[in-house]
């Protein structure tokens, strides 16, 4: 395979099927308040990329998965924090924002989606207190290695960033998972 498929990885390393429950967690993006850019990537919406979220609060929406049909096909789940940079807040508003997910016994996982050029020593660390009882993971906006197709498409960080980010996070014994999109154009 050229590539490992999350579920896949999952369910080898859990020994059974895992399943994500995204949640909005109500974060911003530095590429939308003027920090690096306005208006988000090209490729993100309005409501970010889990636009099919519905705003509640965290714990209601991990609640309202876990009592759904849908939880029924699996024992385990991984809390998977989606909508816009999951990183880009305060450290003491990022661990209530974690915390009121991590409701269940049967979670057993987080998932942070964020942008590289919001990873830093105090993201890395805090990632790290909560590896110690989750399996924490973090996906990462690549798109591209193209920086001039960065550019293009408005992602406001380079490639460098981009491995500056996994780099700490290796160190740290965080796993990463890339997110591309194969064929933009130059």
């Amino acid at each position: 395979m050229r590539y490992n498929y999350v579920s896949e990885f999952l369910k080898n390393k859990f020994g059974e099927r895992v399943l994500k429950i995204c949640v909005d967690g109500d974060f911003s993006c530095p590429n939308r308040d003027g920090t690096c850019g306005i208006g988000g990537c090209i490729f993100c919406g309005e409501s970010g990329s889990g636009e099919h979220l519905k705003k509640a609060p965290i714990e209601k929406q991990v609640q309202n998965y876990l009592s759904s049909y849908r939880a029924q096909r699996a024992n385990k789940f991984i809390v998977y924090f989606q909508n816009f940079s999951n990183t880009y807040d305060t450290i003491s508003n990022l661990k209530s924002k974690y915390n009121q997910a991590l409701i269940d016994d049967r979670i057993v996982g987080m998932s942070i989606a964020t942008r590289p050029d919001c990873i830093n020593k105090e993201i890395v660390d805090l990632l790290i207190e909560y590896s110690k009882k989750y399996y924490v993971f973090v996906e990462l906006g690549l798109q591209t290695s193209n920086d001039v197709t960065a550019t293009n498409i408005n992602r406001g960080y380079s490639s460098d960033i981009f491995t500056k980010a996994v780099t700490m996070l290796n160190v740290a014994g965080i796993d990463v998972v890339a997110h591309i999109m194969v064929g933009l154009p130059r």
